[in-house]
């Protein structure tokens, strides 16, 4: 089993690489996926409440729920509501990824499991994985990438000046993926990483226990 760390900063396309990997077989866990599962947890929601305020909460017909927006609205224009937020989501991410993993390697235990930490290095969760991979692309090319989703670029700019210099996290990687041009470019370069961690992992179950390092 391989477990793998993919990062990288706002709008350098980690979700996309994500999915590449998934579709050349990786098992592969969302942050995301997790945050929004999280959001529902009343426990989470009260720490939030108590953190960030009332604003954050949505109500519909009777329903209560989160808004993901207005929480980034508020934590990329308060440094200290934005540490304190993170400290109360990004434990529990990692808890419920590890929980995850546990699941796969139960069912797989050759999986290649590939998991998406926005904040990996913020966070310093770097000794929980095998490898880490750190996606990049310049900061102008982020840019217009996410304007072209939607995000105005004063968001773009607060979120990317909140994150660890893109050019800190690139000299802890194991591996480095350039997506500063096409998308068949980025395919390429993440299938030369899949099969060499396809050959570490066969490597590596290949070797007897007294002679791993």
């Amino acid at each position: 089993m391989l477990f793998i760390g993919l990062t990288g900063n706002f709008g350098m396309g980690k979700t996309t690489v994500l999915n590449i990997f998934k579709n050349l077989g990786a098992h592969t866990i969302n942050a995301d996926e997790l945050v929004s599962e999280l959001l529902k947890n009343p426990v989470i929601i009260n720490k939030l409440l108590r953190t960030l305020g009332k604003k954050i909460l949505i109500r519909r017909g009777g329903k209560v729920s989160m808004n993901k927006k207005r929480i980034a609205d508020i934590i990329f224009n308060n440094a200290q509501k934005r540490i304190l937020t993170e400290k109360i989501i990004h434990a529990e991410v990692i808890k419920a990824a590890i929980r995850l993993k546990t699941k796969i390697t139960g069912k797989n235990p050759a999986a290649i499991i590939v998991f998406e930490v926005p904040l990996l290095f913020e966070s310093h969760y770097e000794k929980i994985f095998d490898k880490i991979i750190v996606i990049y692309c310049n900061k102008a090319t982020a840019t217009r990438r996410l304007v072209a989703k939607g995000f105005f670029k004063k968001e773009v700019i607060k979120r990317l000046r909140a994150q660890m210099p893109i050019s800190r996290k690139k000299t802890s990687a194991d591996f480095l993926i350039n997506n500063n041009s096409t998308i068949d470019a980025l395919q390429s370069r993440v299938h030369a990483i899949f099969k060499k961690l396809n050959y570490q992992r066969v490597f590596n179950s290949c070797v007897p226990e007294s002679l791993s390092p």
